[in-house]
């Protein structure tokens, strides 16, 4: 329930806390009080829409705290565990800041939240019924949504097999579609993967051919050069040149001789197996700088096709790359497409077999939501001609009007509309097209009631229920709330008296000017300011003896109704 509710610059409200209690609470006040801001306010802490218009003029910032105790409530408990949030003993702050700049601020006890969750949150523990739910009844898109309400236990399961149903149903469906609009262009497709496929798989790519022929480019493109200074290194180290010795010459004298006298001097030997070393490496270079040197002897048609190899690469890569690798997998996956094409009827078989088999358990799926919705279309229809009767509408007939839709959608194959016949003798027609003010109030009561049953939620919270009633149906409407405010926190704004005088705890919101600023100021009535006010409300002064005597009467009898309906309700 709402325990608590701490406004601070919004509208006209500088500084207000209101403490709720179980039970009905009732605001009353003269109009333009600002009884409709404290709703605002509860709208504002639910998570409804709300901009910088709100903030009360001259002020950076405006703010709303409510505190709720979700004791009793297993979902909301659920829910703060799911998001990791704590709550102490039962209790949960929510709160929205809005500044003068267009920013705002939710929080659930002092968490920063999106608005979204905030909202999730709070419809767990909130039904809040003002203007805007009392416009969605008049738009029949809605009623559908009022059905699966009354019917939750039993239809939601058969929603969520639908919501399955209808994803399988549409994925299938995309890929046939997919299909069949890469048929229309399919023979384009196909030979542009042939000349792609068949250009990559021609040139024979490999790793590593690249770098390869970029290496001996260069040795091509430097040829003269290389020539020179090979044949210059390979005389000196290899052949001699002249009456000049090779360094492997060299080395070979030195060693004999060194070798030659290693019997005599042990250094000699030690010198002599070093050089002997030395040769062997010379030899090896010599061998290196020999094989070198021949490669270096080739044709210009060689070298040419070195070069033109390298083109195609690069070429090649500036199509499919950028690099030899990204290459040869574009030719991979232009020739895995090109294989899935050739193949494209049986693949279309397969496809058709998926989406029939899924619009087949879509169909299923779709008609077991109706017929459940049409078992408890039965039964709402006749808990709302029962509570119409009560609420003086006894001739009321209903009827829940089921619309085929032309395509299955995801929550089913039919729309809801509400028709009723107000009079005996005239024919079904849109509750959206005949209802008056004050039978769209009757028939939101009578729905609140019927649901309140399932919704498991702590806090209903009227605005203008009672719009266009008065006199004995205002005493009916009050009855009605007063019995739904046995069970759980019910709060209302009203003008009535009948209403207000079964409220359990009642307030007046009065218009205050304070410093040449108006504002708002909500008190919590004791007994004898009920009276007091409730003698406003039916038109006595509250200084005449006669108004307040009928005020009092008026209470007393409330109390003792309010005590019979309880009562009533425990057998």
């Amino acid at each position: 329930m709402l325990a608590e509710l701490n406004i601070k610059n919004i509208a006209l409200i500088e500084s207000l806390r209101i403490e709720f209690t179980r039970g009905l609470n009732v605001l009353t006040g003269e109009t333009g009080t600002g009884k409709s801001i404290v709703v605002d306010c509860v709208n504002l802490a639910l998570g409804q829409r709300g901009g910088r218009e709100l903030v009360r003029t001259g002020e950076e910032k405006g703010s709303v705290r409510a505190l709720f105790d979700i004791g009793e409530s297993k979902a909301a408990r659920a829910f703060l565990e799911g998001m990791q949030l704590e709550y102490d003993d039962g209790y949960v702050e929510v709160s929205r800041e809005l500044t003068s700049s267009g920013r705002g601020i939710c929080r659930i006890n002092g968490c920063v939240v999106p608005l979204g969750t905030l909202r999730e949150f709070t419809s767990l523990i909130v039904d809040l019924h003002g203007q805007q739910e009392h416009q969605r009844l008049l738009d029949a898109s809605y009623h559908l949504a009022y059905l699966d309400s009354f019917g939750d236990k039993d239809i939601a399961p058969l929603k969520t097999e639908m919501q399955a149903a209808y994803t399988q149903y549409s994925q299938a469906r995309r890929a046939l579609d997919k299909l069949n609009e890469d048929e229309k262009n399919l023979s384009q497709r196909f030979d542009i993967l042939t000349m792609q496929s068949k250009e990559i798989s021609a040139a024979k790519l490999k790793i590593g051919e690249e770098e390869e022929l970029e290496r001996k480019n260069r040795l091509y493109e430097n040829a003269e050069k290389l020539s020179d200074n090979m044949r210059t290194a390979y005389e000196r180290v290899y052949l001699g040149s002249g009456k000049s010795l090779s360094a492997q010459d060299s080395l070979k004298k030195a060693a004999d001789a060194l070798g030659s006298v290693s019997d005599v001097d042990e250094t000699c030997a030690l010198l002599a197996e070093r050089l002997e070393s030395l040769l062997c490496e010379v030899k090896d270079i010599g061998y290196e700088i020999q094989s070198i040197y021949e490669e270096l002897s080739f044709d210009p048609a060689e070298k040419e096709r070195v070069q033109d190899r390298l083109e195609e690469i690069k070429r090649l890569k500036r199509k499919y790359g950028p690099e030899l690798a990204d290459v040869l997998e574009f030719g991979k996956r232009a020739a895995q497409e090109l294989e899935t094409l050739k193949n494209i009827d049986s693949r279309r078989e397969e496809l058709e077999e998926e989406y029939n088999a899924a619009e087949k358990v879509l169909r299923a799926a779709a008609a077991r939501l109706t017929e459940k919705r049409r078992e408890y279309a039965r039964l709402l229809e006749g808990e709302i001609m029962e509570q119409l009767k009560q609420l003086g509408m006894e001739r009321t007939q209903l009827k829940c009007e089921f619309e085929p839709r032309r395509e299955i959608a995801p929550g089913g194959a039919e729309d809801v509309q509400f028709m009723i016949s107000p009079n005996p003798g005239e024919p079904l027609r849109p509750l959206t097209a005949i209802a008056s003010g004050g039978e769209i109030s009757r028939f939101m009561l009578a729905l609140k009631v019927i649901l309140a049953k399932n919704d498991g939620i702590g806090t209903m919270i009227f605005d203008e229920i009672d719009t266009g009633i008065s006199g004995r149906m205002a005493e009916t409407v009050g009855e009605k709330m007063s019995v739904l405010a046995a069970e759980r926190q019910v709060i209302a704004v009203t003008h009535l008296a009948q209403i207000a005088a079964l409220a359990d705890t009642q307030f007046r919101v009065e218009k205050t000017v304070t410093d040449g600023r108006t504002g708002s100021h909500v008190a919590q009535l004791d007994h004898a300011g009920r009276i007091s006010e409730l003698a406003r409300l039916v038109g006595g002064a509250g200084g005449e003896d006669s108004g307040l005597k009928h005020a009092e009467s008026m209470l007393t009898s409330a109390e003792a109704k309010k005590r019979e309906l309880r009562a009533a309700l425990k057998e």
